[in-house]
């Protein structure tokens, strides 16, 4: 992408065309993202690693650790405006994750868990007022559940679908999801592993999930997790956004190594 273009351009380009009416390309306070239409009154975005909308402006949006103060800074003030907040940014509430399947309500990590390892936020109308969730991700799987009175979003790495982040994640709502949303995250054609992993995968999600030996599709492993939970196939929504292959949109830790930033999933409830 030649700096003359735009992020949005690009990601509306690249979205799969089965995700394009549920995902769709904004601007909100200059800041380019991924807007997912969940039912209401929940909202949700992926972030790419930008915080301007033409690369010949842009800048890092780095989301890791203490480093990334600022850039969480200028996101809550962009998802402000998105709500239609002019004064009051929305808090960002992001834990220490670490590949397990603790999900916790947001505004009770935010209140009694901060700097304790929780791979999930869950956002329910009432309890979390002001709040969204935030969870970083540099090749690993956003999936984002929703149902009638809440919504959860989870971290999915390989450990985390082997062991029952989904289901964990389903588990903590109110009631059943009927949707899933997977976000950008490393794809089946990039995710070389060894073959004990592809092993377990394939003994825990069927042989669907190597397409092809020793590659495997973490899409499709999150897509059946969610299924377990209720959430039919058709009601799984994927971009099919590759971190490793969209280089110039988003983080991968696979292919920059330790140094890769961090780019975001954030949900929360409109109007809250």
């Amino acid at each position: 992408m030649s700096s003359a273009e735009s992020v949005p351009a690009s990601l509306g380009e690249r979205i799969h065309s089965s995700a394009a009416e549920m995902i769709r390309p904004v601007i909100s306070g200059g800041v380019p993202l991924l807007e997912v239409r969940l039912p209401e009154p929940f909202r949700a975005v992926f972030t790419t690693r930008w915080d301007a909308a033409h690369l010949s402006e842009a800048r890092p949006l780095d989301l890791r650790g203490d480093a990334g103060a600022g850039a969480r800074e200028t996101l809550a003030r962009g998802l402000g405006r998105l709500e239609g907040r002019v004064e009051a940014a929305l808090v960002l509430v992001s834990p220490q994750q670490v590949h397990g399947v603790r999900v916790a309500g947001t505004a009770e990590y935010r209140r009694d868990g901060a700097n304790t390892p929780c791979d999930g936020l869950v956002v329910n109308p009432d309890l979390d007022s002001g709040l969204a969730a935030l969870l970083v991700f540099a090749d690993c799987v956003p999936v984002m559940l929703a149902g009638e009175v809440d919504a959860t979003l989870v971290h999915g790495g390989w450990r985390g679908l082997l062991d029952g982040i989904v289901q964990q994640g389903a588990a903590s709502m109110t009631g059943p999801p009927g949707l899933a949303v997977i976000g950008p995250s490393i794809g089946p054609c990039c995710y070389q592993v060894d073959s004990q992993l592809t092993e377990s995968f394939r003994r825990r999600f069927g042989p669907e999930v190597v397409p092809r030996e020793g590659y495997l599709d973490l899409w499709e492993a999150a897509t059946r997790a969610a299924g377990e939970v209720g959430v039919a196939r058709q009601n799984v929504v994927n971009p099919r956004l590759c971190t490793v292959c969209n280089r110039d949109l988003f983080f991968s830790y696979r292919r920059d190594g330790a140094g890769a930033g961090r780019h975001g999933a954030l949900l929360w409830a409109t109007g809250a």
